[in-house]
């Protein structure tokens, strides 16, 4: 088959771009393994900086045009030409591909996937990693206009004519099927972690570090758990905080390190170039942290829990994180707003290797059965069916 993928953002591992977050690594991940499976994979993208218009990549073709998103942050650029043009630009690419099946990463790809899918009767598969609503989008992008219009995209392109719906939690398909998305559209397919690299990367361990991989935006609220190294310093003294990625809050977090002294133990590495050399921080750390209050499912949580790690993260209702957080068992779930809570379980982590090792190990157990590998075969299960039926 002749499978096009449609996403916004491609990681350029060669170049070290555009590895942002758990939405656009799904897309490689599953992109890769479906075209080792013998078939024909195209990629539609956006353009960065110094990224050439189109190449071949481990046999995946990679076609990328216009640009929506800001270079420095990932974020949606807040201006509408760039992303008309970039939709526009990407629906007519995407009809000369002439495909046997689309399946776009939302949001505005779903846009181009649905007029290209229109004009040549070619089946759309569009996934769904989380749906922010109104309060959620007003609140992310700092902005009443912004965010209203960031909601309205999202619920639109979640109603247009798709033949597939993938939601990568329960949580987000009982959100698609509220805003009136046919149930029998949905399937639930949830994101995977990459067991064999994590397996084969050896690395010595750093006492006491703590980590925090994901986007730096303000509803990850890595601000709290900065507050709550804080407070594990007065008894932890060689605690370190490693946090890995970037985006807009970052220089906001830099002041917040500064006005409370943490310079020599919070450390920011920015976007990591490779996932190899991600997996080396979750290896050499000890505890995982996700302050997050906004998570479709977070493959970051699954990453720790294939490292081994104890994971901390917040309790919100509708958070993809409560299909993977077993609070007490592989981890611990906490209250939204509470860095001393945060703080406590830190310290009660650090000081107790014998429970670190037992949520540790629970974490490694549950997530095996999330193999990558696995993810993609199901999911070629799927374009086998709707290329079969048209």
């Amino acid at each position: 088959m002749k499978i096009l993928y449609i996403s916004e953002i491609y990681p350029d591992v060669n170049r070290g771009l555009g590895v942002w977050g758990g939405g656009e690594k799904r897309v490689y991940e599953i992109s890769r393994r479906i075209a080792e499976n013998g078939h024909d994979v195209s990629i539609l993208t956006c353009r960065f900086p110094n990224q050439p218009v189109e190449e071949t990549i481990d046999n995946i073709k990679v076609y990328r045009i216009g640009l929506s998103r800001d270079p420095k942050t990932g974020g949606v650029l807040e201006t509408f030409f760039p992303i008309f043009d970039y939709v526009l630009k990407t629906a007519i690419m995407a009809v000369r591909l002439n495909p046997h099946i689309i399946h776009c990463n939302t949001y505005f790809p779903v846009y181009s996937g649905v007029m290209s899918s229109q004009i040549r009767d070619i089946p759309l598969v569009s996934t769904f990693h989380d749906l922010y609503g109104l309060k959620g989008w007003i609140d992310s992008q700092r902005s009443v206009a912004w965010g209203f219009l960031g909601h309205l995209a999202t619920i639109t392109a979640a109603k247009l004519p798709h033949n597939q719906i993938i939601s990568v939690s329960p949580q987000c398909k009982r959100k698609l099927v509220v805003i009136g998305v046919p149930e029998e559209k949905i399937t639930v397919i949830p994101n995977g972690v990459d067991l064999e690299l994590f397996d084969s990367t050896c690395v010595e361990k750093k006492d006491n570090q703590v980590l925090y991989v994901g986007r730096l935006v303000n509803f990850k609220h890595v601000d709290w758990l900065i507050f709550a190294i804080a407070e594990v310093l007065k008894e932890i003294p060689d605690v370190r905080l490693k946090i890995v990625g970037d985006g807009p809050e970052r220089s906001n977090l830099e002041n917040l390190v500064r006005k409370l002294g943490l310079q020599n133990c919070v450390t920011f590495t920015g976007i990591t170039a490779t996932y190899d050399a991600v997996v080396r921080h979750y290896k050499e750390s000890s505890i995982f942290v996700l302050p997050s209050t906004v998570e479709g499912e977070a493959i970051v949580l699954k990453e720790a829990m294939a490292a081994f790690l104890p994971v901390i993260a917040i309790n919100v209702e509708g958070s993809g994180v409560l299909s993977l957080v077993h609070d007490g068992g592989n981890g611990f779930l906490l209250e939204p707003g509470q860095p001393s809570l945060i703080a406590k379980k830190i310290v009660q982590l650090l000081q107790d290797e014998k429970l670190r090792k037992k949520m540790g190990m629970a974490g490694r157990k549950f997530v095996e059965r999330y193999d990558w590998n696995v993810i993609a075969k199901r999911l070629l299960r799927i374009y086998l069916k709707l290329n079969f039926h048209t």
